[in-house]
């Protein structure tokens, strides 16, 4: 009995088997002039965002757009 509980874990890693745990969606803030196409930065913090908008706010006119990302770092 043992040695089936063993042999059934000793399996499982060398198969590299995952638990799949469902997360919840990153939420990125991307800093976008107003006249441009792509964003200027990426923030994950919507306070971060705004800090960069005031520093840089009497060079360039920016906005703020919310996305959702469903991807991860560690994931492919």
């Amino acid at each position: 009995m043992i040695k089936n509980i063993f042999a059934a874990l000793y399996f499982l890693f060398l198969c590299g088997c995952t638990i799949l745990v469902p997360r919840p969606p990153i939420n990125m803030y991307y800093v976008i002039d107003v006249n441009g196409t792509e964003p200027d930065a990426e923030f994950v913090d919507r306070e971060d965002a705004q800090d960069y908008v005031e520093k840089f706010k009497e060079f360039h006119t920016y906005k703020i757009v919310k996305a959702q990302n469903y991807t991860y770092l560690n994931e492919n």
